[in-house]
């Protein structure tokens, strides 16, 4: 029993580390909202950045949830900011 106490906190721990990690990430990507291209670019930019961010936490199944998330909100940002009406163009923080 002490083994499983001992693993859910080392999970626990590397968690918290992961999440503080993504927590602490400022990422920016330029886009184009008139050019698809230059949306999925920006798309993939923020996936990668995040996925290099948590890299040593890959096997951490709380990180990973985390990581779906911030992605699905960063993509989610992009995509408001292509169909919004007199959206400034140019960087933009999105996480």
């Amino acid at each position: 029993m002490a083994k499983l106490s001992d693993e859910l906190a080392a999970t626990l721990a590397e968690a918290g580390e992961g999440l503080e990690a993504l927590q602490e990430e400022v990422i920016e990507a330029g886009f184009d909202p008139d050019d698809p291209a230059s949306v999925q670019a920006a798309i993939d930019h923020v996936d990668h950045a995040i996925d290099t961010k948590i890299a040593r936490f890959r096997g951490n199944r709380l990180v990973g949830e985390a990581t779906d998330a911030i992605k699905a909100e960063c993509r989610a940002n992009i995509l408001q900011q292509v169909e919004a009406a007199g959206t400034n163009r140019g960087t933009r923080t999105l996480h």
